[in-house]
């Protein structure tokens, strides 16, 4: 099923349910949906798209839409804790995976926290008023739980891949709401000057990108042949939200880079 029509569908039948559902309910409810598990890139598209929320509750993950938050609505189902990974860590906030694979920008920071770090965390707000952005989530101050990190190179390649999405988004509207992502540029196709990076993502279309590296002081190494870059949608002069506009501007907020130690071994 083309992306548009799976939109449609979904978001036809939360709107008649009304309430957070789960995706085999979403399922019972259509004659079109019958894949067993919906494609990762069509939810992440759904999330800036529709406003798409998903969380856990009583061990299931149920879907519902962020409006219903805003009204006030359904807000005692929402988790009071969750769990992340730290992909770029800066002073005051960080951007994060949750479980579902979707980037989240997580504040306020008063802890130093690093790449890698898998944290637990008391939430404050899902939806803060001062930070309109989908993917912004406010914490509580001194509720951060160092439960791990993650040392091991193919573990961190694995979650990298898994994280890493296809380059569209950056020849779209940023899919009306969409401001964080992480792509992985062609091999080798990604050249670094001043403050500036140019790369072809993957899409055919592509005839390159120039884009502003934000690394606060951090310098831009290249390790491996695994690349991963961090985006981030800038924020614009006048104040209005990002996706009011189109031709979203984006930049990228930190690199990955990575060595596969299979790769080493074949060598």
């Amino acid at each position: 099923m083309v992306y548009e029509k799976f939109r449609k569908e979904v978001e036809r039948i939360l709107e008649e349910k009304a309430k957070p559902v789960t995706w085999n309910e979403i399922k019972e409810s259509s004659t079109k949906l019958k894949q067993k598990a919906p494609y990762h890139v069509y939810v992440q598209k759904l999330q800036g798209d529709i406003g798409l929320v998903r969380f856990k509750r009583e061990r299931k993950t149920v879907w519902a839409l962020r409006k219903w938050f805003e009204e006030g609505k359904f807000k005692e189902l929402l988790p009071e804790k969750m769990r992340f990974t730290i992909l770029s860590a800066k002073k005051d906030h960080a951007i994060a995976a949750n479980e579902y694979r979707e980037l989240k920008k997580i504040y306020p920071l008063k802890t130093g926290l690093h790449r890698w770090d898998v944290i637990e965390t008391e939430v404050e707000a899902f939806f803060p008023e001062e930070d309109k952005r989908p993917e912004s989530i406010r914490i509580k101050g001194g509720g951060i739980e160092d439960a791990r990190r993650i040392e091991d190179e193919e573990a961190r390649i694995r979650i990298a891949e898994k994280i890493s999405e296809s380059g569209e988004f950056l020849h779209t509207d940023a899919w009306k709401g969409k401001t964080l992502g992480v792509t992985k540029p062609r091999f080798r196709c990604f050249y670094f000057y001043d403050s500036k990076c140019q790369f072809f993502c993957d899409q055919s279309v592509c005839v390159g990108h120039d884009m502003d590296v934000e690394e606060q002081g951090e310098s831009v190494e290249i390790k491996g042949d695994k690349v991963f870059f961090v985006l981030e949608a800038v924020e614009r002069e006048g104040g209005e939200f990002i996706w009011e506009k189109k031709h979203v501007e984006w930049r990228i907020k930190s690199v990955i880079s990575l060595t596969d130690p299979r790769q080493r071994r074949l060598l």
